[in-house]
């Protein structure tokens, strides 16, 4: 075998599984070109026969990508033999790096898949509700990944047997993707198979990708401050899978335990600082920065790993100084919309972004002097009674601008200094609270003829809450006994 690719004409059956009754049929294997042209026949009705032919590339490169995408294809994909491929996850990066390998691999086209949306909500009964969260869903998978809404499946949410139905605003389901081939399908499940128990005879480097591909898919961060726990762990149920992930851990210089049940976990400080470095739980997005707010929780981590830098220093995936080069010569050349800059170069926009601010480039933001900063918050300080907006326009900036000012220097203000109601209202709203702390909004404000608002805002200014008056004010409980505070 080539020590840089891998040879799929190793992993190709001799017979292919097909029909219901999973009948076998002789595969017909032809070498062209570095390109393998592979065929069976089935038998149907009335003595008819069907021929199915697939052309495949007989090389895989093992790079990164290739590692990467075999851990998340171990992880997220289905493993029967059900004559297609099938992947789920809820990260459209992921989802992306998936057809973008196959269509590289084995020229797969993103357009030959097929989609639909799995979320974890029963189905309501309310049909305005139900188009709402299915257009939400529908428009945020088909904006953030490769896929058409023409490849989606008829129905194309579905849904779980559970008790809630309302859908959290930050949450999109999971993306099922297929591609339909069954010869197809049994290769690149016998592939990864093959591949994965043959993965402890590989390099650290492509089993380190391996693993981040798994984490990516079925890891899981656990960080509980109060009992000190933190951990990674993985779900796995085969007991043979279990063993070969804590013996790759093993070889990548991490101590992983195989527990009882299905997980095999990676804790103690040491280990989670290997997976740091080795930079294993980057891959998936929201799992890095849960990974990263847990591994914040160790006492002088920063000193330790030296990993934890000022915003912009952690650069790991620096573009190359050709393509840098080229973005530079491209917005020379008047062509500054980053957007056509970043599909010119084919680098992403916030890269060609990184570049322009590296040289001085683009549009940037005039950074205000600290003097001025000063100024603003002394001003604010003097004048409690103008608005953000008033002060800003005076100093001719952004209203952020001055908040920031505002914060920074700890200046204190608020809605009293602009109360506009007289003073003996203000003490009538008091007098009545001593009286009754159970007093509601609408007897005040018919009482001393002022708004909800300007009650709250009283309150709030002359410390009316739960704590006032030795908890008399804002208890509304009638079975308390109130304290006589006059």
């Amino acid at each position: 075998m080539n020590e840089k690719r891998f040879d799929i004409i190793n992993y190709l059956p001799e017979e292919v599984i097909s029909g219901k009754n999973n009948k076998k049929y002789i595969l017909h294997k032809k070498e062209i070109n570095n390109n393998l042209h592979l065929s069976y026949i089935t038998d149907h009705g009335n003595n008819a026969k069907k021929e199915h032919i697939l052309m495949l590339s007989r090389f895989i490169s093992k790079s990164q990508e290739t590692f990467e995408v075999l851990g998340l294809l171990q992880a997220e994909m289905g493993k029967t033999q059900n004559g297609c491929l099938v992947f789920a996850n809820s990260e459209p990066k992921i989802i992306n790096k998936i057809l973008n390998w196959f269509e590289k691999e084995f020229d797969i086209s993103k357009n030959d898949w097929k989609w639909y949306i799995a979320v974890n909500i029963k189905e309501d009964i309310d049909l305005n509700y139900k188009k709402e969260i299915e257009n939400k869903l529908i428009d945020y998978w088909t904006k953030k990944t490769l896929l058409k809404i023409e490849q989606s499946h008829p129905k194309k949410v579905t849904y779980r047997k559970v008790k809630h139905t309302l859908l959290k605003d930050d949450y999109y389901g999971c993306l099922m993707i297929e591609f339909k081939n069954n010869l197809f399908s049994q290769i690149i499940k016998r592939f990864l198979n093959s591949a994965i128990y043959n993965m402890i005879n590989e390099n650290k480097e492509n089993i380190k990708y391996f693993m981040r591909g798994v984490l990516a898919g079925e890891g899981t961060v656990e960080s509980d401050l109060r009992c000190r726990k933190f951990r990674v762990h993985l779900s796995v149920t085969n007991l043979k899978e279990k063993a070969l992930y804590v013996e790759l851990f093993k070889l990548i210089n991490i101590n992983a335990h195989n527990y009882p049940n299905d997980k095999v976990v990676v804790s103690k400080r040491k280990n989670n600082i290997e997976l740091l470095n080795q930079r294993i739980m980057t891959l998936h997005p929201k799992k890095y920065a849960k990974f990263l707010n847990m591994m914040k929780n160790y006492p002088n981590i920063r000193k330790e790993t030296n990993y934890f830098k000022g915003r912009g220093k952690n650069v790991w995936n620096k573009i190359p100084q050709e393509k840098i080069n080229q973005i530079l010569e491209l917005y020379n050349s008047k062509i500054t919309r980053v957007k056509d800059i970043a599909e010119r170069v084919g680098v992403s926009i916030i890269k060609v972004n990184r570049v322009l601010k590296e040289n001085n480039l683009g549009k940037r933001v005039i950074k205000t002097k600290e003097s001025k900063r000063k100024e603003i918050a002394e001003f604010a300080d003097i004048y409690k009674e103008l608005s953000i907006g008033e002060i800003a326009k005076h100093f001719n900036t952004h209203r952020n601008v001055v908040q920031r000012s505002i914060q920074k220097y700890n200046i204190k203000r608020g809605n009293k200094s602009r109360c506009k109601i007289p003073e003996e209202k203000i003490q009538k709203i008091i007098e009545l609270y001593k009286q009754n702390p159970a007093i509601k909004f609408s007897e005040i404000s018919k009482k001393v003829g002022v708004s909800s608002s300007v009650i709250i805002r009283v309150r709030k200014e002359y410390n009316l809450g739960h704590l006032g008056y030795k908890y008399l004010i804002g208890c509304n409980n009638p079975n308390v006994n109130y304290q006589n505070t006059k």
